[in-house]
């Protein structure tokens, strides 16, 4: 199984939060100015909304930290990286950061990639050895080719089969980017990049909103007696891409051009798996996801499965190597009869699994509607197939706050 390398960061651009004009890195001989900005979320407009309308709200609560780096245009070489606390900015969110070595960057403000505190796990060797990233262990270090940001290791639901070489992986953290470049520092001076407007923060992640319609079938006569809430029960993706770095030269940033099968990320598990209420206000506006039909629902934070380069557009289908496929685990009771005939001698689980085709991209919120449409089967596959007692249907894409892809499956 291939490693994931995710670029993320490389050196230092002094970061003090809230105006502090404190330097307490090493580099005191070089010469250093001022730099400015303001920080904002990116603007979305408004389509087409898919069946389910909630979206999840959008604001500083979102994030935890940032970090910036002021780097090579060319060689991804880190000149000075700050971590700095959103909250701090005040309410207009300008920052201000002084000792900043001179010369001209790209910068690049990366969100939620502390791996103390997030699902997510980066690396200054390549992804040889992952380590946290501070604003002074990545100075020096060049971002997609030392610096890396992947997917934090998991562990799989126990008392289910995996295949041999399968990793799991937990649901990635909430990445956001901003990037301004050619900004250049001089001497006693400072750059102001505030007065030209703010750095906009955009997410890097996708968001799966996996809706299930679980209603008794002609040919799935005893859905009913499944067991949804079961402390057995997951869904799981397999065919994680493989990393993310920061934009450099002709690559736009963002998941790199490869995913890999043995990548399962663990979507849910547990007896949350599937839930069976509207989102909270406090946490979705609107909130409407479950009807008549689909009453079970997850929200699933997952990684594009396209990179920029690839120019797929936010309704297309993925790439056959690139799709994802998704397995459901719900828990069969005593003399279950399963798509194959075969009766269940005790309480177990039931599988149903297939291929979702449309493709994940940044900040775009994915409904996948899972039709079950078979008994289910007794084994976790290995290597899921396009069939498997599902119908699955993708809605169209939806921007965060705003509009929903969405794919229907019969499962």
């Amino acid at each position: 199984m291939k490693k994931v390398f995710i670029s993320l960061l490389s050196l230092a651009l002094l970061f003090s939060a809230c105006g502090s004009d404190e330097d307490t890195g090493t580099g005191t001989n070089k010469k250093n100015g001022e730099l400015k900005a303001k920080i904002s979320f990116d603007a979305i407009a408004q389509k087409a909304t898919s069946l389910s309308t909630a979206i999840p709200k959008t604001s500083w609560d979102n994030v935890n930290e940032i970090q910036m780096f002021l780097y090579d245009k060319t060689s991804g070489e880190v000149a000075f990286s700050r971590i700095f606390d959103p909250q701090d900015g005040g309410a207009e969110k300008i920052f201000k950061w002084t000792n900043v070595p001179e010369g001209t960057y790209e910068l690049a403000l990366v969100a939620n990639i502390n791996s103390n505190i997030d699902p997510i796990a980066t690396s200054l060797d390549y992804g040889v050895n992952w380590i946290k990233l501070d604003q002074y262990n990545v100075e020096n270090k060049k971002i997609n080719s030392e610096i890396f940001i992947d997917l934090k290791k998991s562990a799989f639901p126990a008392g289910h089969d995996f295949e041999n070489g399968d990793v799991a992986y937990a649901p990635t953290s909430e990445v956001f980017t901003a990037y301004k470049s050619d900004v250049t520092i001089v001497e006693g001076v400072l750059t102001d990049l505030a007065t030209a407007g703010e750095l906009k923060l955009r997410r890097e992640i996708s968001l799966m909103r996996v809706r299930i319609d679980k209603t008794d079938k002609e040919d799935a006569p005893k859905l009913s007696d499944v067991d949804f809430a079961h402390a057995k029960n997951f869904i799981v993706i397999h065919n994680m891409p493989v990393g993310m770095g920061l934009k450099l030269g002709s690559f736009a940033g963002g998941v790199y051009a490869s995913s890999d099968d043995d990548r399962i990320m663990i979507g849910a598990e547990g007896t949350g798996t599937f839930k069976t209420a509207n989102p909270a206000a406090a946490d979705y506006n609107p909130v409407q996801i479950i009807d008549t039909e689909f009453t079970l629902w997850n929200d699933i934070r997952v990684l594009p499965n396209a990179s920029r380069a690839e120019g797929k557009a936010s309704d297309a289908d993925a790439t056959a190597s690139r799709k994802y496929y998704i397995v459901l685990a719900g828990w069969a009771p005593k003399d279950y009869e399963y798509a194959d005939g075969s009766i269940a001698p005790v309480a177990q689980p039931v599988y149903w699994f297939g291929t979702i085709n449309g493709v994940f991209s940044p900040n775009i919120i994915r409904e996948v509607n899972l039709t079950i449409t078979s008994k289910g089967y007794t084994d976790n596959p290995y290597n899921p197939e396009k069939t498997g007692g599902l119908n699955i249907k993708v809605g169209s894409p939806e921007d965060w706050n705003t509009n929903i892809e969405r794919e229907d499956h019969n499962i």
